[in-house]
């Protein structure tokens, strides 16, 4: 039995709909035709391979399923930051080159409204550079340096509440405008109140028995509260975004999941409350589908206290198997921090954190014995988040000083991702720009990147696949062509339970529609 595409889109949930207005627009095709629309669309790739601009316009038009690997705050292109300050009443110091708070504005007579940046521009210019990657020149650190500098500039902002689902809002934007429907992004909920927490449970090395100090003081009402915080999120973000209404925008289209960030560069007790409230948030709450591990590796806390950290993610792990795990790992370089600090990072977040993803992965040719462990990878699914505009800016690795070719030869799931958008001034299409430029990758290949993104991603459900090469789908969805106007019965049942299946089904929609155009500029 085969329903009717409007019949079908009536049993699934309204957040969902939007999955198959796609499949509508696309006629039917057979298996064959679909295969000869890839295989031309593939072709116009490589007949305009030596033309870049060509190629952008390719890619962004091309679906690119899920941007996973994306900070919220770091996202948000300056110019935003910018804009909001004027309206919120914030002032500058010309002097610092520095925001000022509003309640603070009247402290010393140099400061003037942000309202006048767009009147002085050598002040707006300088703000945005200091904001971003824009201009590395322009205060002499490196590129390491300014981007992690960059955070402060903007963080009266980013770190209240009151502008977070406008930051939300702009990049579900940014990410429909580029064919992207699912993001995974990364913030902290709760975060000074947790580490408060933590120091008045203080550290015990029994990590059992802190963790029940911290439930016992207050640890699950936090919990709830976060809950709450994203409860209210989320209803501003469609009220920001116009959803449900005639003005909608593009946003509304994309699936907006988190990840529950933990500093590393705090006190060993402080990590291990936002740990344990980074579990405990994503166990209770599906829009947090996992958590992660941030700011720079390099630090000195983060280097002295890696392995320690690693083994209270083991613990926590044990504690709830059933929370995803994303880290950030392997993020150095030669020269950035000693030698023995390149030999394991990646190595133990996999075997003792018992990561499911790897954020970044760059030094992992530095590690001990790196192709059993890129083949532990390979074997055990372990994804790696791609972000080659952030390694070139922030540690200087790019084109064949990247392993980028060592983690595809060696079969490792790979997928391209952003970091920070708005800090690195790039998007998710230029990062599929570089791939294909950098490393020869082809259409096939592009593709394969995208349907990663969806198939390792944390979204809940079963696979729209039977495995990861992406040859077969389910037999529930096996006699289903994404694209046609209809759908078996046995198909949207499946799709129905899963949200995986659903955006991974949507994904090939989007394929079939993308790939029947004659043109692809």
């Amino acid at each position: 039995m085969r329903l009717p595409l409007s019949l079908f889109l009536g049993v699934l949930t309204s957040s969902s709909c939007f999955i198959f207005s796609v499949a509508a627009q696309v006629s039917s095709n057979s298996q064959q035709s679909s295969t000869n629309s890839e295989a031309e669309a593939a072709s116009w790739f490589e007949a305009h391979r030596t033309q870049p601009a060509a190629l952008r316009a390719f890619v962004q038009r091309m679906p690119k399923g899920g941007d996973i690997h994306s900070h919220l705050s770091g996202a948000v292109y300056a110019e935003r930051y910018l804009e909001w300050a004027a309206t919120d009443g914030y002032c500058v110091n010309p002097q610092a080159g520095t925001l000022i708070e509003p309640k603070a504005c009247g402290q010393d007579s140099s400061y003037f409204p942000a309202a006048e940046l767009f009147n002085r521009t050598s002040i707006y210019d300088f703000l945005i550079n200091r904001w971003s990657t824009r201009n590395l020149q322009f205060a002499g650190k490196s590129g390491h340096d300014q981007f992690f500098d960059a955070f402060s500039g903007f963080g009266a902002i980013s770190d209240s509440a009151s502008r977070r689902d406008d930051m939300v809002a702009e990049v579900a934007n940014r990410a429909a405008s580029q064919h992207i429907t699912y993001l995974e992004l990364m913030l902290t909920v709760q975060g000074s109140e947790v580490r408060q927490l933590g120091r008045e449970v203080g550290w015990n090395k029994d990590l059992q028995e802190m963790h029940r100090q911290l439930l016992k003081r207050g640890l699950t009402e936090l919990v709830t509260l976060g809950s709450q915080q994203l409860t209210q999120l989320e209803r501003e973000v469609s009220k920001t975004l116009g959803c449900d209404t005639p003005s909608a925008q593009l946003g509304c289209a994309v699936t907006v999941r988190y990840l529950q960030q933990t500093t590393r560069t705090k006190s060993p007790v402080e990590v291990f409350a936002q740990l344990a409230y980074a579990f405990a948030l994503a166990s209770s709450d599906s829009r947090v589908v996992g958590i992660n591990l941030v700011a720079p590796e390099d630090n000195p806390i983060a280097l002295r206290d890696y392995t320690e950290q690693m083994q209270m993610l083991q613990f926590f792990k044990r504690q709830f198997p059933n929370v995803k795990v994303a880290l950030h790992a392997g993020e150095l370089t030669l020269g950035l921090v000693p030698t023995e600090d390149l030999r394991f990072h990646i190595r133990q977040a996999v075997e003792v954190a018992q990561a499911d993803r790897i954020g970044h992965g760059v030094d992992i040719l530095f590690e001990d014995r790196p192709f059993q462990l890129m083949e532990e990878m390979r074997r055990r699914g372990v994804m790696v988040e791609i972000c080659l505009t952030s390694n070139e800016v922030i540690l200087n690795v790019h084109s064949e000083k990247h392993p980028f070719r060592e983690y595809w030869k060696a079969g490792v799931p790979m997928t391209l991702a952003s970091d920070d958008e708005g800090i690195s001034r790039i998007d998710l299409s230029h990062e599929y720009l570089l791939a294909a430029t950098r490393y020869g990758l082809g259409y096939k290949d592009l593709k394969r990147l995208a349907r990663n993104s969806l198939e390792y991603s944390f979204a809940p459900g079963n696979s729209l696949w039977k495995s990861p090469e992406f040859k077969t789908m389910v037999p529930n969805c096996a006699s289903d062509t994404p694209g046609k106007a209809s759908v078996s019965q046995g198909c949207s049942a499946f799709l129905q339970k899963s949200k995986r299946a659903q955006i991974q089904w949507q994904l090939e929609s989007e394929f079939a529609q993308f790939e029947s155009l004659q043109n692809w500029l």
